[in-house]
């Protein structure tokens, strides 16, 4: 009952927004995007997902999808449909769903949280490091940050513009903090991003 997609190449679509919404998605593999569309045609960016995380799960309250799963890379997911859930829990997979969906819920918190910093530096910093617990959890390095969003994208989604993430990732690169390369970030010092992500003063 639960089906594996067929890989998507980068810029490939899961699902579209307005889409039936008739299953649910786990990542198996590589990385998505999920992002809205506003009337005006601009694109707000609402996360980026690793595999073991659930996707098109809030589609399932009104039946349709209310945003878009892009892949970021040769990316594939399970398919779950809603007619099925019945036998995966029989089967004995239900809590494993179950657990996926509340480590859903608890890294939506966070991130929540996180947009809601003020401070540039104190939100770039919070989110790499919720992004060093992800590859914790997937049994990979900490410290070495998979990160194959464009730089448009991560700003986009951290409420930013262009410009004043750049001068973040400049000023986190200068001090020693980072070191960014294609597709990665090493996190060099994370004691210190953990202080910046708590109690950085004013920047801009």
């Amino acid at each position: 009952c639960v089906k594996p997609s067929t890989p998507l190449s980068k810029g490939k679509h899961l699902y579209r927004e307005g889409n039936n919404a008739d299953r649910c998605y786990v990542v198996r593999s590589g990385v998505f995007k999920t992002f809205t569309m506003t009337p005006a045609g601009d694109e707000y960016v609402t996360g980026f997902h690793y595999p073991g995380e659930l996707l098109g799960v809030t589609g399932q309250a009104t039946g349709r999808h209310g945003d878009s799963a892009m892949a970021l890379e040769t990316s594939t997911a399970c398919r779950v449909r809603l007619d099925d859930m019945a036998t995966l829990w029989e089967i004995g997979g239900g809590p494993s769903l179950m657990r996926m969906l509340g480590q859903s819920e608890r890294t939506a918190a966070g991130e929540h949280i996180n947009l809601g910093q003020v401070r540039a530096d104190a939100r770039v910093a919070g989110y790499l490091l919720q992004l060093s617990g992800k590859q914790q959890q997937l049994g990979r390095d900490k410290l070495i940050l998979h990160t194959p969003m464009s730089r448009t994208d991560l700003a986009n989604f951290l409420g930013m513009t262009l410009e004043s993430l750049s001068r973040v990732m400049g000023r986190f690169s200068k001090a020693g903090l980072i070191t960014s390369r294609l597709g990665e970030i090493v996190l060099e010092r994370p004691e210190e991003l953990k202080t910046l992500a708590l109690h950085l003063p004013e920047s801009n």
